[in-house]
């Protein structure tokens, strides 16, 4: 429940309710037991969804989205939702753990090749990834909640790298080129994430951040758009004034 809260705050119109949906996925290649749901009368987006030997995963996707994706899951009962108007090109997303909880907001983006990996080797942690509505990614960008390989303390056997929380990216966040973004970390709407930072700790709203590992600065004197026209900068405004004093 914490999960679906926190995708309501920061994707617009966030609904898993099946009757809002069309089961006809026909034009997509899906393998295994899940169910894939669609908004709209057509599919335009192309995806390959390998549900395995899973059982109880389903996928959400909304209207008007475009270019191509994978998926593929390896834990029951798990949930992957994308947004109305994303345009995601050769994104591929890998679900290791059950009851995973993936959300993806409305005219999300992804320039070219994008991995993100969730839950592989996170113990009895079960973090999520959540990404908010108008958020722009750039090339070869990571996103991984969890460390893939489990760490052990020699006298108890405990795993002492879990994640302690989710990835969450709200609203309007600019992922430059070549970046990773790990576990437990929170990026703030309206942010810029620089090229080939690493992100490893909470970043504030209407922050810049860079460096290995990544250290931000809040700039509140600027804000970015997806191009110079008066559309993108009207649209970047509706994000800075719901954050500015939330």
């Amino acid at each position: 429940m914490q999960n679906i809260t926190l995708a309501k705050q920061s994707i617009e119109n966030f609904s898993i309710d099946e009757g809002e949906y069309s089961d006809d996925a026909q034009t997509m290649q899906i393998h295994g037991n899940g169910q894939v749901f669609v908004r709209g009368e057509e599919v335009l987006v192309k995806a390959n969804i390998n549900f395995g030997e899973t059982n109880g995963c389903k996928v959400f996707i909304g209207r008007n989205v475009k270019g191509n994706f994978s998926a593929t899951f390896k834990g029951n009962d798990s949930l992957l939702f994308i947004g109305n108007g994303c345009r995601l090109n050769r994104l591929e997303i890998r679900s290791f753990q059950e009851n995973d909880f993936i959300a993806i907001g409305n005219q999300v983006t992804t320039a070219s090749t994008n991995t993100w990996i969730s839950g592989n080797g996170a113990g009895n942690a079960k973090p999520a990834i959540i990404i908010g509505d108008d958020c722009m990614f750039s090339y070869d960008v990571v996103i991984r909640n969890s460390d893939a390989h489990p760490i052990f303390n020699i006298s108890n056997d405990e795993q002492i790298n879990q994640p302690k929380g989710i990835v969450h990216i709200e609203p309007h966040v600019w992922i430059g080129e070549q970046v990773s973004i790990l576990k437990s970390v929170k990026i703030g709407a309206c942010s810029i994430i620089s090229l080939g930072a690493i992100v490893t700790k909470d970043v504030p709203r209407f922050s810049v951040a860079s460096g290995v590992p990544a250290v931000s600065k809040i700039k509140t004197d600027i804000y970015w758009a997806r191009n110079e026209n008066e559309q993108a900068k009207t649209r970047a405004k509706y994000f800075l004034n719901k954050f500015k004093d939330s």
